[in-house]
């Protein structure tokens, strides 16, 4: 008879936890559409309220200028725009962390695939393989073959001030790449005020190991992946390589996902590597990126109180000074790129001759510079392939990734818009 109780008394209990499921599963059901319309309104407009403390009038001039921009390339950018959203070798949104905004895009070429399933089942072997102290199968044999068959890979990272990043606005290199075959990952990142500068960071490192870690399952050489980053982008994953080494030979966090020494290279496209710097500061005060709003993207606070500390820690510049003597981390450092418009006023090409001196004074082995004479900080990554012919950034770009290789002649970029149209675009960009 007791036992009979205690059966009753079991059964009633699952009985309760069961229906306590269900109505958690019912809430979870009318959770999900209320969610989804605060991550498509709510947040953006809770995120246009709080950048809004931040805006000063000449950012509203700046604004009409780009709208002016937008406006004389938008034939150019619609056709873009179809090509991103209607290709099939497109595949959005896939996630990559478990932050907000934590998502990227790939762009396959021929021959290449993504299926999620088969994706994460490759990686799981691979996992299992290393924590067994064994090397990846498909590793070996790009080590011991050279590229093996796979499929150079980019890891790109939008610039946009740290505040209107999208990886969308990598969609015309990242064509012009897929084209040469490469596979191309572009990245998102949380933007201020969503995020600061460490999380910025924090975020483009998790993106770099995603893609390090897929790109045997992609289709891709696992000894040919390039980091490139322009503006803003070229800051955060300059910094992000830069930390990472620094958590992979002290064992910190997931540290062990990826290492610097695994990356063919980096490429710094018209980007800033010392906001330390005060005259970096002053410039981009003049410029309309006031050094509060800088000061608070830097997590130095609003008022700069906390500058001394905070903007060394985000400087890739003062990062390799501090790195300079601890045995271990400059030789994981990769080979560098660094390519800069000569008439940038936006981020000085001096930044860029900056950056190249400290990685050559820490001890880099590889550091190369190729600077544009009369491009702006937009002309190499937007107006020039939109006017077509021989782009020099992506000549430069595949070049870099292809060393060793035979040199190849790329074919000249279709014109995508009258050269009248885009010089008057050109007068209006405020960047």
């Amino acid at each position: 008879a007791k036992q009979s109780q205690r059966g009753s008394l079991i059964q009633g209990e699952q009985g309760s936890i069961s229906r306590t499921s269900m109505g958690a599963r019912e809430q979870l059901t009318w959770y999900k559409p209320l969610r989804k319309i605060w991550e498509i309104i709510g947040v953006p407009i809770w995120l246009t309220m709080r950048l809004l403390y931040h805006i000063r009038f000449n950012w509203l001039v700046k604004f009409f200028g780009l709208c002016g921009f937008a406006a004389f390339l938008s034939p150019a950018f619609l056709r873009i725009a179809w090509f991103y959203y209607t290709d099939r070798r497109v595949k959005r949104n896939l996630q990559y962390g478990s932050a907000p905004r934590n998502r990227l895009d790939l762009y396959l070429p021929p021959g290449c695939a993504f299926d999620i399933e088969k994706t994460e089942a490759a990686v799981r072997a691979a996992d299992a393989e290393t924590d067994a102290g064994r090397d990846p199968a498909p590793r070996e044999r790009h080590e011991n073959g050279g590229s093996g068959g796979g499929r150079p890979v980019i890891v790109f990272v939008t610039g946009g001030m740290w505040i209107i990043g999208y990886k969308a606005w990598g969609a015309l290199l990242a064509q012009s790449l897929m084209k040469q075959g490469f596979i191309v990952a572009s990245l998102d990142y949380r933007n201020f005020p969503q995020g600061t500068v460490g999380e910025m960071i924090q975020d483009v490192g998790c993106g770099i190991g995603w893609v390090v870690k897929r790109a045997v399952a992609l289709g891709g050489d696992p000894r040919r992946i390039v980091v490139v980053g322009q503006s803003a982008g070229a800051h955060l994953s300059a910094t992000a390589i830069l930390r990472q080494a620094e958590w992979e030979l002290s064992g910190y966090g997931l540290a062990s996902a990826w290492s610097p020494s695994s990356l063919a290279g980096f490429v710094g496209v018209s980007g800033v590597y010392s906001p330390e710097d005060q005259s970096l500061v002053d410039h981009f005060h003049r410029r309309g990126l006031h050094r509060e709003v800088f000061h608070s993207i830097m997590e130095a606070g609003y008022t700069g109180a906390r500058a001394e500390e905070a903007l060394p820690r985000a400087s890739p510049c003062a990062i390799l000074r501090d790195q300079a003597g601890v045995p271990g981390l400059i030789s994981r450092q990769p080979p560098v790129l660094l390519c800069h418009g000569s008439a940038d006023t936006s981020a000085p090409p001096s930044e860029s001759a900056k950056f190249a001196a400290a990685l050559r004074a820490a001890g880099v082995a590889e550091v190369t510079e190729k600077y544009y004479p009369g491009k702006t900080h937009t002309d190499p990554f937007v107006t020039d392939p939109i006017l077509g012919g021989h782009d020099a950034l992506l000549e430069d770009i595949v070049a870099f990734v292809r060393k060793g290789e035979d040199a190849l002649k790329l074919p000249a970029l279709p014109r995508l818009l009258p050269k009248p149209l885009v010089d008057i675009a050109r007068t209006m960009v405020p960047f």
